[in-house]
């Protein structure tokens, strides 16, 4: 718990934040909510998966989709516009390779980040 808090005191955040948040949101966050802004630091970089496209899976109704991403190691989840489900997993082509974007559930992201600040 110690470990996540300190990255919440640090004064700095993960850029892509700045793609749902103001700056000055953000560093009022870091003080008054530090909780919320570690979560969300967390989730910006937890909230999704790139995995391999099985092949039972390339004629399925499970991939919601095709996703255009120039850079698999540089996603932003809120530039994306895809919005967690409760309990559902979201499966997403990316465009011209044969991986999948999975977008976890938001029981499954809030799990992820109790685990970490439990340690």
């Amino acid at each position: 718990m110690c470990a996540v808090f300190a990255t919440a005191q640090s004064n700095r955040f993960d850029e892509r934040l700045l793609s749902k948040f103001p700056k000055e949101e953000l560093n009022k966050m870091q003080t008054e909510n530090p909780i919320a802004y570690t979560y969300w630091n967390f989730y910006v970089g937890n909230a999704f998966q790139i995995m391999d496209l099985p092949n039972e899976k390339t004629n399925t109704r499970e991939i919601k989709g095709i996703v255009k991403i120039a850079d698999v190691n540089a996603i932003n989840i809120f530039d994306l516009h895809y919005t967690p489900l409760a309990k559902d997993y979201q499966y997403y082509q990316i465009e011209g390779t044969d991986k999948l974007l999975v977008i976890l559930s938001e029981e499954q992201i809030k799990e992820n980040f109790l685990k970490l600040t439990k340690k």
